[in-house]
């Protein structure tokens, strides 16, 4: 097994070359007068495209260097395992699903409020929609949940590493918040690191389910975002409350110890129970 204070390298390494690079390419952006889109046609889209995939690029950069290419096979190998039971990919797939319905339903009960006649629309065509999902999913979850996750559940136990990525994934995604046209743009910075918290708890079930296969934190990741970008419905912030509820109701299905001061070293996504055979 890897030292631990190598996959402490690793991490810190990581963290540095993703919140450096994103706040490089945001000043180059800035510098440049880029305005901000999604549209891979424009300079604005590439740069977006570029930032979807800093995570995972900056995962695979530190681990190579730090743990050379055993090391990065063993990142990979683990990230993209499948044979998991088919129950937790439904539970990846169905959760953002169930936790927005909620919230319509508590909109239109309690609040008086009435679904948009034309509830379904796509931001993007399908094909770019189904590309940028996968790769965005890609971009990412390699770094938060393949490399960082399994680290900081070590260290602080598989609530305690689930919450602190969520934090650090949110606070990585700051500079959307100055990027006006941006779907952060203007938005409070408190929730949207509420609601990634919540997130991570919920995927670092899934993930230890899945004996730490990103696969679900994809599929959850990604599905969230694909309600975001084709659906138009009402909502609340009781939203964040059935989020937070969903977060509640993951915990006792994460391994244990769910939290611990940094010392002992445990992986809980390679406990007996979920290891794979």
């Amino acid at each position: 097994m890897i030292d631990h204070a190598i996959k402490t390298r690793s991490l810190l390494l990581f963290l540095g070359l993703a919140y450096g690079s994103i706040w490089g390419l945001f000043g180059l952006g800035e510098w440049l007068a880029i305005p901000f889109s999604m549209d891979p046609q424009t300079w604005g889209g590439a740069f977006y495209l570029i930032g979807a995939a800093i995570p995972s690029l900056s995962a695979l950069v530190a681990v190579l260097g730090v743990e050379k290419r055993k090391g990065l096979a063993v990142l990979l190998r683990r990230s993209f395992r499948w044979r998991f039971s088919p129950f937790w990919y439904l539970i990846a797939i169905a959760t953002p699903f169930v936790v927005n319905g909620l919230n319509v339903l508590i909109a239109v009960t309690f609040l008086g409020a009435r679904v948009p006649s034309q509830w379904y629309a796509p931001a993007f065509g399908p094909g770019f929609l189904f590309f940028f999902l996968i790769y965005n999913g890609l971009g990412e979850e390699i770094g938060w949940r393949g490399l960082a996750l399994p680290v900081l559940q070590r260290r602080l136990g598989s609530l305690g590493g689930s919450v602190a990525v969520g934090v650090l994934w949110a606070l990585w995604h700051l500079p959307l918040f100055w990027l006006r046209g941006s779907y952060q743009y203007g938005d409070s910075i408190l929730l949207f690191v509420s609601l990634l918290t919540c997130w991570s708890v919920i995927i670092g079930m899934l993930v230890g389910k899945g004996g730490g296969s990103i696969l679900p934190a994809i599929l959850l990741h990604e599905g969230s975002n694909f309600i975001a970008f084709s659906f138009r419905y009402p909502g609340s912030y009781y939203g964040y409350l059935v989020w937070i509820l969903a977060a509640v109701l993951a915990g006792p299905f994460l391994p244990r110890p769910l939290f611990k001061w940094p010392g002992r070293e445990t992986d809980p996504t390679l406990s007996a129970e979920n290891r794979i055979i």
